[in-house]
C-alpha cells in the first residue's frame, strides 16, 4: 500500500478545497481556513502528513466553528477515523499539532478573520480566504 504524502509548497489548493467541499458537503470560510491551518502545520512541523502527526483540534461540535476541523483533515491528513485528530468542546478556533518526534505547532484563527467569516458573504468569504496572507488568518507558535 502506497502511503499519500501531502507537499503545502506544491499543493494545488484549489483541487483541496475542491475535496473538502465533498467532504463538508459545502463551501465555507472555515472549511477553507482549516485546509490552510493544515497545510500551514505541515509546513511549520515539515511533514508530509497523514500519519507521524497528530492534530488536537479546540472547535467543539458546535458549528460554524466546528467547520475548521473538516479543512485540517483535508490539509493535514490526520483524521478521526486514523485516531491522529482529536476535538475538545473548548469552542476556540485552535488546533495543536505535533510530531512523532515531539515537534509542535499551535495554530489559532485571528480574531478579525472569525469576524469576517461570520459578517460575509459565504462563498465571497470563502474564495478571500483561499488567498488572504496567512498572517492575517492565522496566529502560530512553533516548538520543538
Amino acid at each position: 500500500m502506497e502511503t499519500l504524502k501531502i507537499d503545502p509548497k506544491t499543493v494545488d489548493l484549489n483541487e483541496m478545497i475542491e475535496r473538502g467541499t465533498h467532504l463538508h458537503g459545502h463551501l465555507g470560510p472555515f472549511l477553507v481556513a482549516g485546509i490552510r491551518m493544515g497545510l500551514l502545520a505541515l509546513e511549520l512541523l515539515n511533514s508530509s502528513g497523514y500519519f507521524g502527526i497528530q492534530a488536537e483540534s479546540e472547535t467543539g461540535s458546535k458549528t460554524p466553528l466546528s467547520c475548521l476541523t473538516d479543512g485540517v483533515q483535508i490539509g493535514s491528513g490526520c483524521t478521526a477515523g486514523k485516531g491522529n485528530l482529536q476535538v475538545n468542546g473548548t469552542g476556540q478556533p485552535t488546533v495543536r499539532f505535533k510530531t512523532d518526534d515531539g515537534r509542535t505547532a499551535v495554530i489559532t484563527l485571528r480574531p478579525e478573520a472569525l469576524e469576517d467569516f461570520r459578517s460575509g458573504e459565504l462563498i465571497a468569504e470563502s474564495h478571500r480566504t483561499a488567498t488572504r496572507p496567512l498572517e492575517e488568518l492565522f496566529t502560530w507558535e512553533v516548538s520543538s
